[in-house]
């Protein structure tokens, strides 16, 4: 006894002070144990014995205890577990041991908050989603997709098409194998159709007619713009006498070019070919419905190359094609083909002579193919600038025959345009634009190319002398250039 109770306390008192606080605490529910596999390190453990609840525990003496080396561990006390060690109050309650409590443990699921995403991650998802969604609708739909959306797909992004030679009877060829005027025909016929204009004043009877190119399986039809100009309805006629209504794609008074649009599939478009190669003299066809005569053919040769031609004052100078075949009011819009049965041109009649006769032009391919282009995607010609003036054009001989310097000669003013703000009158002579001599429309239409309306342009100005044109007064303007607005449609009343 003195051995037990060197601690200060004997272990009959542990006992009962162990004893009184198990009845003072009272568990709300009994923990029911679960069968489990026990781990290694519980197997490596003495099997737990649940002694007997005895009111004569406060008598045992220390003689009936088991010496402390072979006693086994009270409830409550230290386990060899790295984790967690069963609290002694716990240990002490009834059916309550170590693999008890830690099977309650497991049993217990611990809820997680979810976390919820950031906003920003939110928008920066949508905006990576939008950004893939555009990405493949323009590689599926192309560069004009979100235009042709808006406008209900009317305008498309077009490349103007140029296919190999249509393949004919051996009759259609001559013996260079190029077509006879039989061939052609046969040919491109079928990708020629007559227009015939209503106006708003008239009835059944069409005002005005004119001719068109097909460009597309789909129904887009090149003409030109004086033909459609103030349409409220557009018939077209197929070269079967098939009849169609079109709708008005997009015009460009400027160059006298215009796209229209039938719903009809599965048409016959023609071929185009490179109008930089054509040959002076080189024999040429032209096709079209002059006078209301649908499907007519005339026959001539190239007579000119690369007439800088304006269809009216305000126009844009245009590369076209001197022909002397017949080109009359009704062929304005059609074709002027090769014998290799490639379209070359667009016939105008109101290129053509009205004092001279075997005088007729044709807008050439190459010279119309961006603007096509830019009304199939558009609508209209954007971003083109202009000076705000009308002018003629003086040649370095001419000058030297009057005695005055070279340049564009101002014969009107705008005066809607910032370069009526200026000191230049009519009469005044240009000779540079942004440090460049000019002294022709078609150096002013390629320096124009590269502004925008808006830009600024300095002029270096020359105003002769009533009196003695070689001698007169030098001055530098500065101007902004305006937005060339003959390019947009204006709606028929």
């Amino acid at each position: 006894m003195e051995d037990k109770e060197q601690g200060g306390m004997s272990f009959e008192e542990e006992t009962i002070q162990d004893e009184e606080i198990i009845e003072s605490a009272e568990p709300s529910e009994s923990l029911e144990p679960r069968e489990v596999p026990e781990s290694a390190d519980e197997a490596a453990e003495p099997a737990w014995e649940e002694p007997e609840q005895d009111d004569a525990l406060s008598e045992i003496t220390a003689e009936e205890q088991p010496s402390e080396a072979v006693r086994e561990p009270a409830r409550g006390t230290f386990y060899a577990d790295p984790f967690f060690n069963v609290p002694p109050i716990l240990g002490e309650l009834e059916g309550l041991d170590r693999e008890t409590f830690w099977n309650s443990v497991s049993a217990v699921k611990v809820k997680r908050k979810r976390r919820r995403p950031s906003v920003s991650l939110i928008i920066l998802s949508v905006l990576m989603l939008l950004f893939m969604t555009a990405v493949l609708l323009t590689v599926i739909n192309g560069r004009g997709w979100l235009i042709k959306l808006i406008n209900g797909g009317k305008n498309i992004e077009f490349t103007l098409p140029v296919e190999d030679r249509p393949k004919l009877a051996e009759t259609a060829y001559q013996e260079d194998g190029r077509y006879t005027v039989e061939g052609v025909s046969e040919a491109v016929m079928p990708s020629i159709v007559a227009l015939e204009i209503y106006t708003s004043n008239s009835a059944f009877l069409p005002t005005s007619q004119g001719s068109g190119i097909i460009m597309s399986t789909d129904g887009y039809i090149l003409t030109n713009a004086h033909v459609v100009d103030g349409a409220a309805k557009i018939k077209v006629v197929l070269y079967n006498k098939e009849e169609y209504a079109a709708e008005l794609i997009g015009t460009d008074p400027a160059t006298d070019i215009a796209v229209i649009k039938i719903s009809k599939k599965g048409l016959t478009p023609a071929q185009f070919g490179n109008s930089d190669e054509v040959k002076l003299g080189e024999d040429i066809v032209v096709m079209g419905s002059p006078a209301g005569f649908y499907n007519s053919v005339s026959k001539g040769i190239v007579s000119g190359l690369n007439r800088m031609i304006k269809v009216e004052s305000y126009s844009v100078p245009m590369s076209c094609i001197q022909v002397d075949a017949a080109i009359n009011p009704g062929n304005s819009g059609g074709a002027l083909i090769n014998m290799w049965g490639q379209v070359i041109g667009i016939t105008s009649s109101k290129l053509a002579s009205r004092t001279y006769y075997g005088i007729g032009f044709a807008i050439s391919v190459n010279a119309a193919k961006p603007v096509i282009e830019r009304l199939m995607e558009y609508g209209y010609v954007e971003d083109r600038a202009r000076i705000g003036i009308t002018f003629y054009q003086i040649s370095e001989e001419t000058a030297m025959m009057y005695g005055t310097k070279a340049g564009l000669y101002i014969a009107a003013i705008d005066t809607k345009c910032d370069i009526a703000n200026t000191e230049i009158a009519e009469g005044d002579i240009i000779t540079k634009l942004d440090g460049k001599f000019v002294s022709t429309s078609s150096e002013v239409k390629d320096m124009l190319e590269n502004y925008r309306p808006g830009d600024t342009m300095t002029a270096e100005v020359f105003r002769p002398d009533e009196d003695d044109p070689s001698q007169g007064v030098e001055f530098t303007i500065s101007f902004k250039l305006e937005v060339d607005e003959s390019s947009l449609i204006e709606k028929a009343s």
